[in-house]
């Protein structure tokens, strides 16, 4: 028996895998002479980029920087700020990667401590994690339509997917001055912060316009100790080069930083800052597509393959979105400078959230208008509106608020996303090959009951009948509505 087959082809972006590495910098660091001694550590943090990646066979190069800042108090009595920045390169291991394929990176600082040795010698260590997402595009083809000859039953179904059109990268640079207050006196900058907002996405022709605003926030402190936030909101824009895009395909966009790079001398009528990142954007195409799910003859054998294709989705599937709420006790607080959270850990149990967050709050108080630090870990609880396998947690939204009693009160708005809602296997049948005719009764029937699982593909299937002959003899008017334990007349085909 000669099949007739009609095969449809789809580009997917196939994941080869995720990779990630704590990037440990930890060195010994002897003040400049410009610098006076240092009695205690005030605060510490540090931005991690990532300024070059190379694909090689089966290994991945990365290459990048960690610039750290580390607010102190000198003998003197007076706060200072020492700035060091320190390259790494890794090579890291990833089977199948190749100069094609297509790396996503994200690193961010984890954990940052200072330790004097003495008045002039401190010792530093920041881990970074990184994580890099490797793709590749490739062409599956599946069977969409095949030809009804004499006995041969078929099992369709028709998915809306999103097949992946393409992927693009793209440099952003931005150089600004950031407004000082009007001083006389040299400032020195205690913390920068950069975060992507307001992302925007056009299609057009072979082309992705990407827009957001960047905004700059900057802590900075003048020889006197006053301290002081500066902020700016800067727009941005690039393009990502990507075939065959079309203006109703959709995008995911993400950016990366690459190079932060600051002007430290003599700060006295302005910050000057420059910062590059990168865009990274997927694009793909909804469409609706036929696939084969299974088949058998009800007069010959039948052999075939099953393969399993992961179809991504452009979608970002935020299951839900809670609020975290604590109060951290501060014996004497004036101003708060700076707030950071960082989620230590988020474990799904059962049906519930189980983590913690650490806080780490920059403030003044009335007996010290410098630099002071309290850092504390909340630990949480969330239920889970809806069932999901996995799940990962972003902070959207905080706000940390000085309350009557001196206190400082937090309020997290997070997000919950599906770590599978984006990826659905989909199993595609290939190479069919019909044999020799079945031995057997022409006509025969038989009695079963419905068990746990059962459908009337699967018994028709198994008994070599048909889903039609089973419901009529049977007065089954829907064919997916069955019920465990329901006594069925299996017929077998002629």
């Amino acid at each position: 028996m000669e099949l007739q087959i009609q095969n449809e082809k789809i580009d997917i972006k196939k994941s080869l895998g995720t990779k990630r590495k704590v990037i440990t910098i930890e060195k010994d660091f002897i003040l400049p002479d410009s610098k006076p001694d240092i009695i205690e550590a005030q605060d510490e943090n540090a931005n991690a980029y990532i300024c070059k990646k190379e694909n090689m066979e089966n290994k991945i190069k990365i290459e990048g920087g960690i610039v750290l800042r580390i607010a102190y108090l000198t003998s003197e009595g007076k706060s200072r700020v020492l700035v060091t920045e320190e390259n790494f390169s890794e090579m890291l291991d990833m089977q199948g990667i190749n100069e094609n394929s297509y790396v996503t990176e994200k690193i961010e600082v984890i954990e940052t401590s200072v330790k004097i040795i003495n008045e002039r010698k401190i010792h530093f260590k920041v881990d970074a994690n990184c994580t890099l997402k490797v793709s590749n595009k490739e062409t599956v083809e599946f069977i969409r339509e095949i030809n009804q000859v004499h006995g041969l039953q078929t099992l369709n179904q028709t998915k809306q997917i999103e097949s992946f059109i393409g992927h693009g990268e793209s440099r952003i640079s931005l150089k600004e001055k950031l407004e000082i207050q009007n001083l006389q006196e040299n400032i020195e900058i205690i913390k920068i912060k950069p975060e992507i907002r307001n992302i925007e996405k056009k299609m057009s022709y072979n082309k992705v316009l990407v827009k957001a605003d960047c905004q700059i926030n900057c802590l900075y402190m003048t020889e006197a100790g006053s301290v002081y936030i500066t902020k700016k909101e800067v727009p941005m824009m690039g393009f990502l080069d990507i075939e065959n895009v079309e203006d109703t395909d959709e995008c995911n966009v993400d950016f990366s930083l690459k190079r932060i790079s600051v002007e430290e001398k003599e700060i006295t009528s302005g910050i000057d800052i420059e910062l590059e990142f990168n865009a990274i954007g997927d694009v793909y195409k909804a469409q609706e597509i036929n696939i084969l799910n299974d088949l058998y003859c009800l007069n010959n054998n039948v052999e075939f393959n099953r393969q399993e294709v992961a179809l991504e989705s452009c979608q970002r599937n935020i299951v839900q979105t809670s609020t975290i709420k604590q109060k951290i006790v501060v014996e004497d607080i004036n101003q708060i400078y700076d707030t950071e959270y960082s989620i230590l850990r988020a474990e799904k149990i059962e049906n519930r959230i189980e983590g913690e967050i650490r806080v780490k709050c920059i403030y003044s108080s009335f007996e010290k208008a410098s630099i002071n630090k309290k850092e504390e870990t909340i630990k949480f609880t969330l239920a889970l509106e809806q069932e999901v396998s996995e799940i990962k947690m972003e902070i959207s939204n905080s706000r940390a608020m000085i309350l009557p009693d001196s206190s400082i009160d937090i309020e997290l708005n997070v997000d919950i996303l599906s770590t599978s809602s984006n990826q659905e296997n989909v199993n595609l049948i290939n190479n069919i090959q019909v044999g020799e005719a079945n031995n057997g009764d022409e006509y025969s029937m038989t009695i079963y009951f419905v068990k746990p699982g059962d459908s009337l593909w699967k018994i028709a299937k198994r008994f070599k009948s048909t889903v039609n002959e089973i419901a009529n003899i049977n007065e089954i008017e829907n064919e997916n509505m069955i019920n465990i334990g329901d006594k069925l007349y299996i017929p077998r085909a002629i």
